[in-house]
C-alpha cells in the first residue's frame, strides 16, 4: 500500500449511523461502530463475532458498539510496519503477521506469523522472517511489508511480504522480501511466488491452486494477479502496463488510476448478490470493488459497488451468512446488497418495484442482473426477482407474486 503514516491524522473519520457515499441503487452503507486505532484487518467468526486488528498491535472483539481488547503483539505502528492483519484459523485462534523494531533505530528486523488465542491472548509464533538476511540487526526500512494472511481450505497459511522499497530484493529468491509464502502450523515454509512490490492481501483459490493478489503500484499501475506456485511476478523489472520481462507472469488486470488495492476477499457463495468472485477494497479511491469472476480473460473491470466513502477503506469480508463487512481507518461497518424484488432501491418492495422493473425490461429483455441502471432505467439488482441472475419477464410474474398490483400497503425487504 502507499504510505500510510502520512496520511492517517487526515482519514480518521467516524461514519456517521448510516453513511452513504456513492453506492449502486439497493446498496446501503451501515456503520455498526466506531474503531480504536488504525485497522489493518477484519474477520468475523462462525457465530458471527466481529474481530479486527490496529497497526498499533492490538486486536479488538466487537461487543455491540463496544471494542474489547483480546490481545496485544510485540509491535508499534509507523510506515507500513505494525499489526499488518489476521486470519482466523477456527473460533478460538488467529493467525496475525506484525513486524518487529529496533528501538533505537526504529528500523524493522523481522516479519512474523504468529498464532493467537482470541481467549487468552497468548502468542505463539510460527515463522520469523528476517528482513535483511545479510545483518538482521541493521534493519530495513518500514515501508512495503504487506499485511493480511490467509488460510487456505488445508489449513496451510499465505502470507504475502513486500520488498521493504527495495526493489531488488524481490526479485532474489533468497531475500524474504517481495514473496508470497505458504506456511504450515507445523513449521514448515515455502516460497509460492516472488516479484511482489506491496501486496496488502491475498486470496487462495482451491479451484485452481493460484493465489489472487493486489499489488499497489509505483504510481499508477496497481495489479491484480493469479500467481500459480512458483511463479515470478514481474516486480521490479516491470509493472502495470509495462511489457513483462522474459519468465514473469503478466498480471490479469492494472487499473487505469491509482486506487491503492487494500483488503481482499474470495467469495464463498453465501450471498445471492455476490455469489462468487472478490471483493476489493481502495484506500486511495475509497471504493469497494467486485471482479465477479477472476478467471475470465480478459478480464474485466469491476463494478465499483461503492465509491466516494467518507475514509478509505482498509479491508472487506464475508459473514457466514453471507453479509459482507468493511473496515476503514476508524470505523467497522457493513454492506447490504438489495434484496430480490426491490427494483427502484428504495428498501422496499411494493407496486412501485412493478413499474420500475417495467422500465427496466424496455432497457433490456433479457440483460444481466449486473447491467441493472446501465440504461434510461437506474433500477438495482433486486429486478432479479427470480434469482436466476437475469433481469427479464419471469421475474415480472416472480414480483408479482410477491406484491400484487392491488396490494396498498409495502412490504419491508430490509
Amino acid at each position: 500500500m502507499k504510505s500510510l503514516s502520512s496520511v492517517v491524522v487526515l482519514v480518521l473519520l467516524v461514519f456517521a449511523s448510516s453513511a452513504s457515499g456513492g453506492v449502486l441503487p439497493g446498496f446501503r452503507v451501515q456503520t455498526i461502530a466506531p474503531a480504536l486505532g488504525f485497522v489493518s484487518s477484519l474477520v468475523v467468526d462462525s457465530t458471527n463475532t466481529i474481530y479486527y486488528s490496529t497497526t498499533g498491535g492490538t486486536i479488538f472483539r466487537l461487543e455491540g458498539e463496544n471494542s474489547i481488547a483480546v490481545a496485544t503483539l510485540p509491535t508499534h505502528a509507523g510506515g507500513n510496519g505494525g499489526l499488518l492483519g489476521m486470519a482466523l484459523l477456527d473460533d478460538r485462534t488467529a493467525v496475525v503477521h506484525y513486524t518487529t523494531w529496533d528501538d533505537v533505530s526504529d528500523r524493522v528486523l523481522d516479519d512474523v506469523i504468529a498464532t493467537v488465542d482470541l481467549f487468552t491472548g497468548y502468542d505463539a509464533p510460527l515463522h520469523i522472517f528476517p528482513c535483511d538476511i545479510q545483518n538482521r540487526d541493521r534493519g530495513v526500512s518500514s515501508e512495503h511489508h504487506g499485511g493480511n494472511p490467509t488460510v487456505a481450505p488445508d489449513g496451510s497459511i499465505f502470507v504475502a511480504i513486500g520488498e521493504y522499497g527495495g526493489g531488488i530484493i524481490a526479485s532474489v529468491p533468497e531475500w524474504n522480501g517481495g514473496k508470497i509464502w505458504r506456511l504450515w502450523r507445523d513449521g514448515r515454509v515455502e516460497q509460492w511466488s516472488r516479484g511482489v512490490r506491496n501486496p496488502y492481501d491475498l486470496a487462495f483459490d482451491p479451484d485452481t491452486q493460484r493465489v489472487i493478489v493486489a499489488d499497489n503500484g509505483p504510481d499508477d499501475g496497481d495489479e491484480i494477479n493469479l500467481a500459480p506456485a512458483g511463479s515470478y511476478l514481474g516486480w521490479p523489472f516491470t509493472f502495470g502496463f509495462q511489457p513483462p520481462i522474459d519468465n514473469a507472469l503478466p498480471p490479469s488486470y492494472v487499473f487505469p488510476h491509482t486506487i491503492a488495492p487494500t483488503g481482499l476477499h474470495r467469495l464463498s457463495g453465501r450471498n445471492a448478490a455476490l455469489p462468487r468472485g472478490i471483493l476489493l477494497g481502495g484506500f486511495v479511491a475509497q471504493a469497494i470493488y467486485y471482479f465477479p469472476d477472476v478467471d475470465a480473460q480478459p478480464l474485466p473491470a469491476p463494478i465499483v459497488l461503492a465509491d466516494e466513502l467518507p475514509s478509505p477503506v482498509l479491508d472487506v469480508t464475508e459473514g457466514p451468512d453471507g453479509r459482507i463487512y468493511f473496515a476503514t481507518a476508524g470505523a467497522i461497518a457493513r454492506l447490504d446488497v438489495p434484496k430480490r424484488g426491490d427494483c427502484n432501491g428504495d428498501g422496499l418492495t411494493n407496486a412501485a418495484d412493478i413499474r420500475s422493473l417495467l422500465l427496466e425490461l424496455a432497457d433490456g429483455d433479457p440483460e444481466p442482473v449486473r447491467d441493472a441502471g446501465l440504461g434510461a432505467n437506474n433500477g438495482s439488482w433486486g429486478c432479479d426477482a427470480d434469482g436466476d441472475a437475469i433481469i427479464s419477464e419471469s421475474d415480472l410474474t416472480a414480483l408479482s407474486a410477491m406484491v400484487p398490483p392491488s396490494r396498498s400497503r409495502a412490504v419491508r425487504t430490509r
